[in-house]
């Protein structure tokens, strides 16, 4: 039985074994099995419009997820039948329990990286073992998503300075807001690794697309957006303009493929110059991190 690419170059000539194993890999990555763990930042996914995304290019997206407004990891995996999810799945108990899946994302919020039972890390950890029994080469992927804003007053917020917020040091077992920074996540990912030496696990760039938006953004090179702060529909979430980001970053991280040429119109974003430039961007970005296992 062939089952690995050495097997692949003993059954043909090199080259033609070659160009067969490369079509085989890509097979695998058209349709995949993903569920999502988190909250409202999640569901800034989208994942129906992320599976139209999919569709477009070729691809099958089969989705499950559990999302509670708000929610860290700890408090998901501590309240395992609440929240909202997606049939026939369900709570991520019956989900990771019966199910196989070939993608687990896994979105951090509000809690520090490690030391503790409700860390990050720990957390993470828990749900990739349960993940395993039942899908034992699922890979994992840990959403790196946006600093939030400073609220002023109750009805209004200061003005971002994106890069300031986003590219700080995190700081230790403190709550200074440096748990939401491109460090934090990078850290986490590091650690995730090291304590998972055989898994796949890497990580979505959302919060470096933003960044490269940001900065193509005050450079007068995204035409109507002045920044990245446009994309913010309160102090956390992101409107239709930003979830597309989000989605197209999911996209381009989780079939490892280049998401110019999307579809637009399910994430209610009707400009296809703006489309355009954000799919260049997030395909530059994504390629050129180390983290998101996509090679440039």
């Amino acid at each position: 039985m062939i089952k690995t690419r050495r097997d692949f170059l003993k059954a043909a000539p090199a080259a033609a074994a070659m160009a067969r194993w490369r079509g085989w890999r890509t097979a695998e990555r058209e349709r995949l099995r993903v569920y999502f763990v988190g909250n409202s930042v999640t569901d800034t996914i989208r994942q129906a419009a992320l599976a139209e995304l999919a569709e477009a290019k070729g691809r099958r997206l089969i989705w499950g997820r559990q999302m509670i407004p708000g929610a860290p990891l700890q408090w998901i995996w501590e309240h395992p039948a609440d929240g909202f999810t997606q049939e026939p799945f369900g709570h991520y108990p019956k989900a990771l329990g019966e199910f196989e899946w070939d993608v687990l994302s896994l979105q951090p919020f509000d809690r520090q990286l490690e030391g503790s039972d409700d860390s990050d890390l720990s957390m993470a950890r828990r749900f990739v073992e349960l993940a395993s029994q039942r899908s034992p080469k699922v890979e994992v992927l840990i959403y790196s998503r946006w600093p939030r804003r400073d609220e002023e007053s109750m009805d209004r917020y200061k003005p971002l300075d994106y890069a300031a917020k986003w590219l700080r040091t995190y700081n230790a077992g403190a709550w200074d807001g440096t748990n939401e920074t491109r460090d934090y996540f990078e850290r986490l990912v590091t650690r995730l690794r090291e304590t998972e030496p055989e898994r796949s696990i890497r990580m979505v760039p959302v919060g470096d697309v933003l960044l490269a938006l940001d900065e193509q953004m005050r450079g007068g090179r995204v035409a109507g957006l002045e920044s990245v702060e446009r994309l913010y529909q309160d102090g956390i979430h992101l409107n239709a303009v930003g979830s597309y980001v989000v989605g197209c970053t999911y996209f381009a991280t989780l079939f490892r493929a280049d998401p110019r040429g999307l579809p637009h119109e399910s994430y209610d974003v009707m400009e296809p110059a703006l489309a355009k430039a954000i799919q260049e961007v997030v395909w530059e970005v994504v390629r050129g991190c180390r983290w998101s296992g996509v090679e440039s």
